[in-house]
Protein backbone atom coordinates (compact mmCIF):
# COMPACT_ATOMS: atom_id res chain seq x y z
CA UNK A 1 0.00 0.00 0.00
CA UNK A 2 1.11 3.53 -0.64
CA UNK A 3 1.33 6.18 2.02
CA UNK A 4 -1.54 8.14 0.42
CA UNK A 5 -3.88 5.11 0.55
CA UNK A 6 -3.18 4.60 4.25
CA UNK A 7 -3.74 8.32 4.96
CA UNK A 8 -7.38 8.23 3.75
CA UNK A 9 -10.11 7.71 6.27
CA UNK A 10 -12.69 4.96 5.67
CA UNK A 11 -15.30 7.67 4.92
CA UNK A 12 -13.06 9.24 2.24
CA UNK A 13 -12.44 5.82 0.67
CA UNK A 14 -16.23 5.21 0.55
CA UNK A 15 -16.79 8.65 -1.01
CA UNK A 16 -14.17 7.98 -3.72
CA UNK A 17 -15.59 4.53 -4.44
CA UNK A 18 -19.14 5.92 -4.67
CA UNK A 19 -17.96 8.63 -7.11
CA UNK A 20 -16.22 5.99 -9.25
CA UNK A 21 -19.34 3.81 -9.22
CA UNK A 22 -21.45 6.76 -10.40
CA UNK A 23 -18.97 7.50 -13.18
CA UNK A 24 -18.99 3.86 -14.32
CA UNK A 25 -22.80 3.78 -14.27
CA UNK A 26 -23.07 6.57 -16.85
CA UNK A 27 -24.12 5.47 -20.34
CA UNK A 28 -21.49 5.67 -23.05
CA UNK A 29 -21.96 8.67 -25.35
CA UNK A 30 -23.30 6.57 -28.24
CA UNK A 31 -26.07 5.10 -26.09
CA UNK A 32 -26.85 8.40 -24.35
CA UNK A 33 -27.41 10.03 -27.73
CA UNK A 34 -30.25 7.62 -28.65
CA UNK A 35 -32.63 10.58 -28.99
CA UNK A 36 -30.44 11.87 -31.81
CA UNK A 37 -31.13 8.87 -34.05
CA UNK A 38 -33.90 8.56 -36.61
CA UNK A 39 -35.38 5.09 -37.08
CA UNK A 40 -36.64 5.02 -40.66
CA UNK A 41 -38.54 2.86 -43.09
CA UNK A 42 -36.76 3.48 -46.40
CA UNK A 43 -38.31 2.76 -49.77
CA UNK A 44 -37.78 3.37 -53.47
CA UNK A 45 -39.79 5.74 -55.62
CA UNK A 46 -38.37 5.22 -59.09
CA UNK A 47 -34.61 5.49 -58.70
CA UNK A 48 -34.69 7.61 -55.54
CA UNK A 49 -34.67 6.44 -51.92
CA UNK A 50 -37.05 8.01 -49.42
CA UNK A 51 -37.47 7.47 -45.70
CA UNK A 52 -40.23 8.06 -43.15
CA UNK A 53 -40.05 7.75 -39.39
CA UNK A 54 -40.77 4.17 -38.41
CA UNK A 55 -42.88 5.26 -35.44
CA UNK A 56 -45.43 6.81 -37.85
CA UNK A 57 -45.76 3.69 -39.99
CA UNK A 58 -48.69 1.50 -38.99
CA UNK A 59 -48.60 -1.32 -41.51
CA UNK A 60 -47.13 -2.55 -44.78
CA UNK A 61 -49.15 -4.34 -47.47
CA UNK A 62 -48.41 -5.43 -51.04
CA UNK A 63 -50.29 -3.37 -53.61
CA UNK A 64 -51.84 -5.57 -56.23
CA UNK A 65 -55.01 -5.32 -58.25
CA UNK A 66 -56.93 -7.54 -55.83
CA UNK A 67 -56.42 -5.24 -52.86
CA UNK A 68 -57.11 -1.74 -54.16
CA UNK A 69 -59.53 0.11 -56.38
CA UNK A 70 -59.41 3.25 -58.42
CA UNK A 71 -61.87 5.96 -57.42
CA UNK A 72 -63.49 8.54 -59.69
CA UNK A 73 -62.24 12.14 -59.93
CA UNK A 74 -59.52 12.26 -57.24
CA UNK A 75 -56.58 14.66 -57.34
CA UNK A 76 -53.82 13.24 -59.58
CA UNK A 77 -51.73 12.14 -56.57
CA UNK A 78 -54.53 9.91 -55.18
CA UNK A 79 -54.31 6.61 -57.04
CA UNK A 80 -57.31 4.99 -55.40
CA UNK A 81 -58.42 3.37 -52.15
CA UNK A 82 -57.38 0.24 -50.32
CA UNK A 83 -59.18 -1.77 -47.66
CA UNK A 84 -56.88 -2.65 -44.77
CA UNK A 85 -58.48 -4.57 -41.93
CA UNK A 86 -61.95 -3.30 -42.80
CA UNK A 87 -60.99 0.39 -43.09
CA UNK A 88 -60.67 2.30 -46.34
CA UNK A 89 -57.54 4.38 -46.87
CA UNK A 90 -56.55 6.55 -49.80
CA UNK A 91 -53.50 5.44 -51.76
CA UNK A 92 -51.22 8.44 -52.31
CA UNK A 93 -48.36 8.69 -54.76
CA UNK A 94 -45.77 10.86 -52.98
CA UNK A 95 -43.98 11.58 -56.26
CA UNK A 96 -47.06 13.17 -57.80
CA UNK A 97 -47.92 15.00 -54.58
CA UNK A 98 -44.44 16.53 -54.51
CA UNK A 99 -44.68 17.52 -58.18
CA UNK A 100 -42.14 14.93 -59.36
CA UNK A 101 -42.59 13.02 -62.64
CA UNK A 102 -45.23 10.29 -62.63
CA UNK A 103 -44.11 6.70 -63.05
CA UNK A 104 -45.74 3.33 -63.61
CA UNK A 105 -46.49 1.18 -60.57
CA UNK A 106 -44.10 -1.75 -60.27
CA UNK A 107 -45.11 -5.34 -59.66
CA UNK A 108 -43.33 -5.14 -56.31
CA UNK A 109 -45.23 -2.03 -55.18
CA UNK A 110 -46.35 -1.87 -51.56
CA UNK A 111 -48.40 0.57 -49.52
CA UNK A 112 -47.21 1.96 -46.22
CA UNK A 113 -50.09 2.84 -43.92
CA UNK A 114 -48.92 5.95 -42.07
CA UNK A 115 -50.55 8.06 -39.39
CA UNK A 116 -49.81 11.61 -38.29
CA UNK A 117 -50.74 15.24 -38.77
CA UNK A 118 -51.03 18.55 -37.00
CA UNK A 119 -50.86 18.64 -33.19
CA UNK A 120 -54.26 19.09 -31.60
CA UNK A 121 -56.13 17.66 -34.60
CA UNK A 122 -57.27 14.15 -35.41
CA UNK A 123 -54.41 12.27 -37.03
CA UNK A 124 -54.69 11.50 -40.72
CA UNK A 125 -54.21 7.93 -41.92
CA UNK A 126 -53.35 7.18 -45.52
CA UNK A 127 -51.25 4.84 -47.61
CA UNK A 128 -48.09 5.90 -49.40
CA UNK A 129 -46.99 3.93 -52.44
CA UNK A 130 -43.49 2.42 -52.38
CA UNK A 131 -42.00 0.74 -55.44
CA UNK A 132 -40.49 -2.08 -53.37
CA UNK A 133 -40.61 -3.56 -49.89
CA UNK A 134 -39.26 -0.96 -47.45
CA UNK A 135 -36.16 -1.58 -45.39
CA UNK A 136 -35.52 -0.37 -41.85
CA UNK A 137 -32.47 1.73 -41.08
CA UNK A 138 -31.17 4.12 -38.44
CA UNK A 139 -29.71 7.49 -39.37
CA UNK A 140 -28.03 9.95 -37.00
CA UNK A 141 -29.93 13.23 -36.95
CA UNK A 142 -26.61 14.99 -37.48
CA UNK A 143 -26.23 13.20 -40.85
CA UNK A 144 -29.17 15.10 -42.34
CA UNK A 145 -28.22 17.94 -44.63
CA UNK A 146 -30.51 20.64 -46.02
CA UNK A 147 -32.37 19.58 -49.13
CA UNK A 148 -31.97 22.87 -50.99
CA UNK A 149 -29.72 21.60 -53.77
CA UNK A 150 -30.97 18.05 -54.19
CA UNK A 151 -34.77 18.38 -53.95
CA UNK A 152 -37.21 20.43 -56.04
CA UNK A 153 -38.45 23.65 -54.46
CA UNK A 154 -42.01 22.25 -54.27
CA UNK A 155 -40.80 19.19 -52.34
CA UNK A 156 -38.45 21.02 -49.93
CA UNK A 157 -41.29 21.95 -47.60
CA UNK A 158 -41.90 18.25 -46.88
CA UNK A 159 -38.29 17.10 -46.64
CA UNK A 160 -36.58 16.93 -43.27
CA UNK A 161 -33.17 16.45 -44.86
CA UNK A 162 -31.00 14.38 -47.16
CA UNK A 163 -28.23 12.01 -46.10
CA UNK A 164 -24.82 11.75 -47.75
CA UNK A 165 -25.94 8.65 -49.66
CA UNK A 166 -28.95 10.60 -51.06
CA UNK A 167 -31.68 9.18 -48.81
CA UNK A 168 -34.45 11.81 -48.76
CA UNK A 169 -36.04 11.86 -45.29
CA UNK A 170 -39.62 13.08 -45.48
CA UNK A 171 -41.15 15.28 -42.78
CA UNK A 172 -44.21 13.07 -42.53
CA UNK A 173 -46.10 15.08 -39.89
CA UNK A 174 -45.82 18.18 -42.09
CA UNK A 175 -46.82 16.23 -45.18
CA UNK A 176 -49.87 14.72 -43.45
CA UNK A 177 -50.90 18.16 -42.16
CA UNK A 178 -51.17 19.52 -45.72
CA UNK A 179 -54.82 20.46 -46.35
CA UNK A 180 -54.56 19.28 -50.00
CA UNK A 181 -54.68 15.69 -48.72
CA UNK A 182 -58.24 16.20 -47.50
CA UNK A 183 -60.61 16.16 -50.45
CA UNK A 184 -63.76 18.20 -49.83
CA UNK A 185 -65.78 17.59 -52.94
CA UNK A 186 -69.51 17.81 -53.21
CA UNK A 187 -71.36 16.68 -56.30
Amino acid sequence: MTEQATALSPEEVQRILAARAQQLALLPKAEAAEGELLHLATFLLGDERYGVELALMQELQPLDTATWSRIPCPPDFVLGAVNIRGRLHSVTDVCRFLGLPARELSETAHVLLVKGGSPGELPLELCLVADAVPEVTTVPLSALQPAAETVSSQAQEYVRGVTEDMLVVLDLPRLLADPRLIVHETA
